[in-house]
């Protein structure tokens, strides 16, 4: 079982975005869970980066639209994870190291992300976005 399971915590009161996050804890569970001998985390890679420019997309929209004031720091850190997903990607496709040590090196990355990122940062624009209607 994941030390990742969602909980109300972890809700920004808009349902868009927690069923977004709610997604990426989903990916997290199924990236400890794959046997990367199959070439799962490729498939998991792509299914990520699809994730971020969905997410994050939707996120920024909700935000400008809900005049959050930290708007433009947060698009910053999109962006950064945006390229910490690419620079992943080509070290993968690169790499000779084994799919297990990338694959951690991601999960890691992921679970300091939910922690840091949603908790920290996503809950800054809660009372921004919460009434914004999709």
């Amino acid at each position: 079982m994941s030390r990742f399971e969602w909980n109300d915590s972890y809700s920004v009161g808009h349902p868009g975005i927690d069923a977004d996050h709610q997604g990426l804890f989903q990916l997290i569970r199924e990236l400890e869970d794959a046997d990367m001998t199959d070439g799962l985390l490729g498939t998991i890679l792509s299914r990520l980066e699809d994730y971020a420019k969905v997410h994050f997309a939707r996120e920024e929209d909700l935000m400008k639209r809900g005049g959050f004031p930290g708007f433009d720091e947060h698009v910053k850190q999109h962006r950064i994870f945006e390229e910490w997903l690419k620079t992943v990607k080509t070290t993968y496709r690169r790499a000779s190291e084994s799919p297990f040590q990338v694959g951690d090196l991601v999960n890691a990355f992921l679970e300091n992300w939910l922690v840091k990122h949603i908790m920290e940062e996503d809950m800054r624009y809660r009372a921004y976005v919460a009434m914004v209607r999709t």
